[in-house]
């Protein structure tokens, strides 16, 4: 086997990629792993509540179209550019979604063999779940997941508030119910961030089967035969806009490059709307609806200062970030141990049975995901809940900006352009002003800012303060939908590209509806659920 011939080749090794390159190694499979991004070796990734430091260093400065449903307003949606992909960069917080979430795959959307029951197996395999051991949670897989060991007393407050509220206190968003207000588990251990780089890829780096190479960005998939007779055959990429370089796949290229760089892949390989490739000029080869079907969770701040200054404004500053990084590096314990977003909660604000607005805790005032520019820092004490409605109607596309690899894609997300989008986000907005009104709350805040001196029951403002407000919380999915028909999805129901053997996408791009919740624990589940197809087809 020559050098750049391999069993398999994986392009992007983000939160499913790292899962899958460890699973096909584990089966004593040849691997290639092109990752686009840098390695993982930041003291940065290690530092939980170092998040939004290495999330704005290692990122794919994503931003969308001008949107006309919020204002004409161009917003930031970056994903993880760094082995370990999201993983490496986000949040750490472990949600699954809802059961009633994987049956709609399998009930609605026609994806057989996708339903909750289906995927629950491969939710176990990844997790050690430290506390919870139930038919819900695994024990022995690569990610620890567990409690923050600190939790600020702010956070404690909110989760205080949504109780007061009528939410049940629950220490399991994964288990036979999401909704409750609680503190979220986490992909965190020792007070170190457990990335998919640093759990699964590790357990295989030393494999002389696994060639890793960072800073390659892959142009296109090689496709050989007709249309009507074509495969994989494998991947051209380069390493730092070097030499253009070949690597042959003798079983299979899977594409694991995300909702953005997934359908970018495919494009640039002659797959998806011939009418928009031809005007890229972009010979076509396969039609299939690639970059169709986008959809985000979105979400708003809801901030509000504080009586006191009992938040964690300034604590990265000066002594008292000197003290905190003394703190974790002797005995990894303390705030640099926080992922921040401690707690939140699941509320069904419609009372239909099934939780549809999610609550996120920050102990500050929170600006962080605001389009660069868009506002200015936070300057005083506060507390926010991040607030947004987890099941979106609109769609938009992923299209490429030219033929030019090294372009980032063009993103037309039509964020609230179905009008159930923006009813829901402002029903969800008056559920956080609710919590605000909570005894446990009102005694230490000072004022409301955001949304400022809006009446709950004033439909019209706030329709107006969400769409000048609504941004992402970087959960996006679909561009490579999962389903029967060429018609209406990329990949099969194996994963499998549609009329291209040897080719699969096998990331967050294939959800149909993007889980109710945080997603990198989907991605992981994904990633097995892939790895399991891919060698159960050799």
């Amino acid at each position: 086997m020559s050098a750049t011939e391999y069993d398999y080749i994986i392009a992007g090794a983000g939160s499913a990629g790292c899962v899958i390159a460890a699973r096909l190694i584990e089966a004593g499979q040849s691997v290639l792993l092109l990752e686009a991004g840098e390695k993982d070796d930041s003291l940065f990734h290690k530092i939980p509540a170092t998040v939004v430091k290495v999330f704005q260093q290692k990122s794919w400065p994503y931003m969308t179209l001008p949107q006309i449903h919020c204002d004409n307003r161009e917003m930031l949606i970056a994903q993880g550019k760094v082995l370990g992909g999201g993983s490496s960069v986000n949040g750490m917080i472990y949600i699954r979604g809802q059961k009633q979430d994987y049956d709609d795959w399998h009930n609605i959307w026609g994806c057989n063999g996708w339903s909750y029951d289906d995927v629950l197996p491969y939710f176990r395999k990844t997790e050690a779940n430290e506390s919870l051991g139930d038919q819900y949670h695994g024990e022995t897989g690569p990610v620890h997941i567990g409690e923050n060991r600190y939790r600020h007393p702010l956070t404690q407050t909110c989760i205080r508030a949504c109780e007061q509220m009528g939410l049940p206190y629950t220490n399991d968003f994964n288990g036979a119910s999401q909704e409750g207000t609680g503190f979220y588990q986490t992909n965190i251990k020792n007070g170190e961030r457990q990335s998919t780089s640093q759990t699964y890829l590790k357990q295989v780096a030393g494999s002389q089967q696994l060639t890793i190479l960072t800073h390659a960005l892959v142009h296109k998939v090689n496709i050989e035969g007709s249309a009507d007779n074509s495969r994989a055959t494998g991947v051209v990429y380069s390493i730092k806009g070097g030499v253009v370089v070949t690597a042959s796949a003798r079983k299979e290229v899977i594409v694991s490059s995300g909702t953005f760089g997934s359908p970018k892949i495919l494009l640039l390989s002659g797959i998806g709307p011939s009418a928009h490739l031809i005007s890229v000029g972009i010979q076509p080869r396969i039609e299939l609806p690639v970059g169709k079907n986008f959809h985000d969770h979105q979400h708003l701040s809801i901030n509000a200062t504080t009586k006191d200054n009992i938040s964690i404004y300034e604590e990265d500053k000066g002594a008292s970030a000197i003290k905190h990084m003394l703190q974790w590096m002797w005995t990894r314990s303390g705030l640099m141990t926080s992922n921040i977003l401690e707690g939140g909660a699941f509320i069904d604000s419609e009372g239909v049975g099934r939780p549809d607005v999610q609550f996120h805790f920050l102990p500050l005032l929170d600006n962080f995901d605001n389009t660069p520019g868009e506002k200015p820092e936070a300057e005083a004490h506060g507390v926010s809940i991040k607030v947004g409605h987890l099941r979106s109607k609109s769609r938009g596309e992923v299209r490429l900006k030219s033929s030019n690899p090294a372009d980032l894609v063009e993103i037309d997300a039509q964020i609230l352009s179905h009008p159930d989008d923006l009813k829901n986000q402002v029903r969800a907005v008056q559920t956080a002003l609710k919590a605000f009104e909570q005894p446990a709350l009102k005694r230490i805040v000072k004022r409301v800012i955001e949304p400022d001196n809006i009446a709950i029951d004033d439909i019209k403002s706030l329709e107006t303060f969400v769409r000048q407000n609504i941004k992402t919380v970087y959960h996006p999915g679909g561009t490579c939908k999962l389903g029967q028909s060429p018609l209406d999805s990329v990949v099969d129901l194996q994963l499998r590209v549609h009329g291209v053997p040897n080719l699969r996408v096998v990331d967050m791009s294939i959800c149909p509806q993007v889980p109710s919740g945080n997603t990198n624990a989907v991605a992981m589940m994904i990633g097995e659920r892939g790895a399991d197809l891919i060698l159960s087809a050799q």
